[in-house]
């Protein structure tokens, strides 16, 4: 538990972060508990959707427009809110992506100190700024914004949002009675600012399986003094994962009074562009999911993650190495499989007739690392000037063809396979070939 263990009413606590807050955990509940009550009580928390909705909850034939669009993809969005300094500064960014087909999920947490540069409205600095600026100078707002970046960053379609604020968080997680958490590591931090933002108190936190009330539960994900963004960004996934299994174990689902109780929790706290009907069938996908395939992800800098850390301006940014997303989008891509892409398993081709020497083992790595199954890559003896893709299959793996016609940007040929060859498809890399995974965003 965490325990106040002295005040200095002489020393005012730093300045760190606003009230750090964990929207995914109380929002996968507030998701699972939607259904006729979440009209009922929740009708202000919706807002409109700018962006193209998840394939895999519209019904009919599924129409998808490029890698990891067959999943449905959520961002969650956490800040202070009204009466709390910097309001809207968005100090969680996290990502939910859920795979209806394969009924797994996985989180990826994106620093708030991350370097971005935006045209409209034009800015150039950290990522937790975006949804304060979108609010005050868009017409789609502060979420359809940081949606349509980090979308582009992570060259990935983000379907919906969720934003929370700090009070929703403590209610939702009192309201079932607490989580449970098999804490990995001891958490301890002297410095951890006291609610009159005058004194101090410590939080001290053992390892090994805790119970937190609502507070607790924000001291955990929130403290950073004495470790760091990174490792803060683990915690709320375990946080996560609690609120999760709380909801599912406790019977919030079947209590109509429980369900009632948390919707009336939060729903002054929070904000989405999800419809009703598209939570109550996230609601039934969430029930099917196994604990056992939940994957995380923290983007850092590391010496394997994509980020370095730059403080050369006088204000500490998190930029991409070489300048490039190409490695971002590679472990996002790698985390956010695209079930259709993954089932079809189609065995690709890449011959290199551009006259470029690397860019067919170029092309091959990028699409390995979004899931694509290239099987072979030559070189060809005579360059050609346009690109190409030729279809084996017969249009049986329409879902890679499209994802690739979309990204090389010519269109498809069916063409009979080569006798004795087990290829699907076989792409020609021309001179007008642009590497579009590089550029893209």
């Amino acid at each position: 538990m965490s325990k106040i263990l002295f005040e200095n009413k002489n020393q005012k606590p730093k300045r760190r972060s606003k009230k750090f807050w964990i929207v995914f955990s109380l929002i996968l509940g507030l998701i699972l508990a939607g259904i006729g009550a979440f009209y009922v009580y929740g009708k202000q928390i919706f807002t409109e959707n700018f962006s193209a909705s998840a394939p895999a909850l519209r019904g009919g034939d599924v129409s998808l427009k490029s890698e990891g669009d067959g999943r449905i993809n959520i961002l969650f969005l956490g800040y202070g809110g009204s009466g709390h300094q910097g309001s809207y500064l968005t100090d969680t960014i996290q990502i939910l992506s859920i795979d209806a087909e394969n009924k797994s999920m996985a989180m990826l947490s994106i620093p708030r100190d991350l370097y971005v540069e935006v045209k409209l409205p034009s800015y150039a600095g950290k990522i937790n700024t975006l949804y304060d600026l979108g609010n005050k100078q868009t017409k789609e707002g502060g979420a359809n914004l940081v949606k349509q970046e980090i979308g582009k960053i992570l060259d990935l379609p983000i379907h919906y949002y969720v934003g929370l604020d700090f009070n929703g968080f403590k209610k939702a997680v009192d309201s079932v009675g607490g989580i449970d958490i098999n804490v990995p590591k001891a958490l301890y931090d002297p410095n951890y600012p006291a609610d009159d933002m005058i004194r101090y108190q410590t939080v001290d936190i053992k390892a090994g399986q805790q119970h937190m009330n609502g507070e607790t539960a924000l001291k955990y994900a929130r403290s950073r003094e004495t470790t760091s963004d990174f490792d803060r960004s683990a915690r709320q996934q375990l946080v996560a994962s609690a609120f999760k299994a709380k909801v599912m174990s406790t019977g919030v689902l079947a209590s109509p009074s429980k369900v009632v109780l948390l919707m009336n929790a939060i729903t002054s706290n929070v904000r989405t562009d999800l419809t009703i009907n598209e939570i109550q069938q996230l609601s039934k996908i969430a029930k099917d999911i196994d604990s056992s395939k939940v994957a995380t992800e923290v983007l850092d800098d590391s010496a394997e993650g994509p980020f370095y850390s730059d403080s050369s301006s006088g204000t500490y940014y998190l930029k991409p190495k070489n300048g490039s997303w190409t490695k971002t989008r590679q472990i996002v891509h790698k985390l956010f499989s695209d079930p259709y892409l993954v089932k079809e398993d189609a065995k690709v081709e890449i011959i290199n007739a551009s006259g470029k020497s690397s860019i067919g083992s170029d092309l091959s790595n990028v699409l390995k690392s979004y899931g694509y199954n290239i099987v072979k890559v030559t070189t060809a003896s005579q360059t050609q000037n346009q690109s190409a893709i030729y279809d084996f299959s017969n249009g049986e793996k329409k879902f890679t063809l499209q994802f690739l016609s979309n990204r090389i940007g010519v269109s498809v040929n069916k063409k009979t396979k080569p006798s004795g060859s087990t290829l699907d498809i076989q792409i020609i890399i021309g001179k007008d070939y642009k590497e579009t995974y590089a550029q893209k965003g």
